[in-house]
């Protein structure tokens, strides 16, 4: 018995929209590979010449715009019968992370400064440098190393500090999941922003009150412990001696100059990360001491969703928070950005109040923070 040409067009068909499905939704797995990807590519050819420095930095301008006009992603997590191939992209994020720092170091030993040629031509690598590295440090390397340290192998949250390390900011493993996680909306976390607060002053607080809650908390723990403040188990002290052996070797092994240049993409990075904690939490208050589904802003940006794998679904991860970022889910409850991150770091630099002015007018009408049940 032969199939008739219909059936034959119908299966066909199904099997295309089965594949196209499938393709749609891996080219979305793979959007957090677009930033450190480039930057991989720039410094394994760098230096360049400075116009063609200058155009390698195209690739975070086209993700400022791809954000700005994302469409909206509520969808929800669907079971996945290959989840190993998620969680790879963690591992190949990790080494993509570290390559690109040794390569950075690497470009910024052979710059040349000689001729006012060389200073202009080095000058642009510098530029395209700052705004590759930095960027793809904060996305591809905190990031993960957030995503890291919540999971339960011990060898993945030290890849997570070992992620950390890369940007001088080992302390934030400690105070993000004992301090931050605990304290969310409420005056003891740094890392909330309050109502009113602009990024300028959230930045200085949040940096100065993180490490100083982290060293609290260790020296805490080894007091119920019957250890000293100061001792050889301090996980702080641990990883400042990390990060200073790090910089004697970068110094001794690459120069001043590659020193420099990784001291500059960590402090871009950090910055970063902090732009992210002053938009997740911004305003926001605990409502006793359960966390509530509102208790961060959502983007409901696609692109922002899938290059930083999840993140922006924060909400539900402070209430689940060992869950993995691709079991995410959308909270519609929560207050929304009116742009993904990467347009909203943007929008605090320049539109610092117009970000205040929005926000204060969302809260409001959902009844948050300062303006739950009338506290305005």
């Amino acid at each position: 018995m032969t199939s008739s040409p219909l059936s034959i067009g119908r299966v066909s068909a199904f099997v295309n929209l089965g594949l196209a499905r499938v393709v749609r939704i891996w080219a979305e797995r793979l959007l957090c590979f677009i930033l450190p990807l480039s930057t991989f590519l720039f410094l394994s050819t760098a230096p360049h010449a400075w116009d063609a420095a200058l155009l390698w930095t195209l690739p975070v301008w086209l993700c400022i715009a791809a954000d700005y006009f994302s469409p909206a992603d509520r969808s929800m997590p669907k079971p996945c019968v290959i989840e190993w191939l998620l969680d790879a992209r963690v591992y190949v994020l990790f080494a993509l992370q570290i390559a690109n720092i040794v390569l950075l170091l690497e470009v910024s030993s052979r710059l040349a400064w000689g001729t006012p040629f060389d200073f202009a031509t080095s000058a642009a690598n510098i530029v395209a440098l700052r705004t590759l590295v930095g960027t793809s440090s904060c996305c591809s390397g905190i990031a993960v190393a957030h995503e890291l340290l919540h999971r339960q192998s011990k060898h993945l949250r030290w890849m997570g500090r070992i992620l950390l390390w890369t940007v001088c900011y080992d302390h934030f493993a400690l105070e993000h999941a004992h301090g931050h996680h605990r304290r969310v909306g409420t005056s003891a976390d740094p890392a909330t922003a309050r109502h009113g607060e602009n990024f300028a002053s959230f930045f200085k607080r949040s940096v100065t009150g993180q490490w100083a809650n982290a060293w609290r908390l260790e020296r805490q723990r080894l007091q119920r412990h019957g250890g000293l403040g100061l001792s050889l188990r301090h996980r702080v002290l641990h990883g400042v001696a990390i990060e200073l052996v790090l910089l004697v070797l970068i110094m001794g092994q690459y120069g001043f100059v590659a020193l420099i240049m990784f001291i500059y993409q960590a402090v871009v990075a950090v910055r970063m990360l902090e732009a992210v904690n002053y938009l997740q939490h911004w305003g926001l208050t605990r409502q006793g001491s359960r966390l509530a589904g509102n208790c961060a802003w959502a983007t409901d940006s696609w692109f922002t969703l899938h290059t930083f794998i999840g993140l922006s679904r924060h909400a539900d991860h402070h209430t689940h928070a060992g869950k993995p970022c691709y079991r995410l889910r959308h909270r519609s409850e929560c207050p929304k950005l009116p742009h993904g991150y990467f347009f909203m770091f943007i929008m605090i630099r320049l539109f610092n109040a117009r970000y205040i002015e929005i926000a204060s007018q969302q809260l409001s009408e959902k009844k948050l923070g300062r303006f739950h049940c009338g506290q305005a």
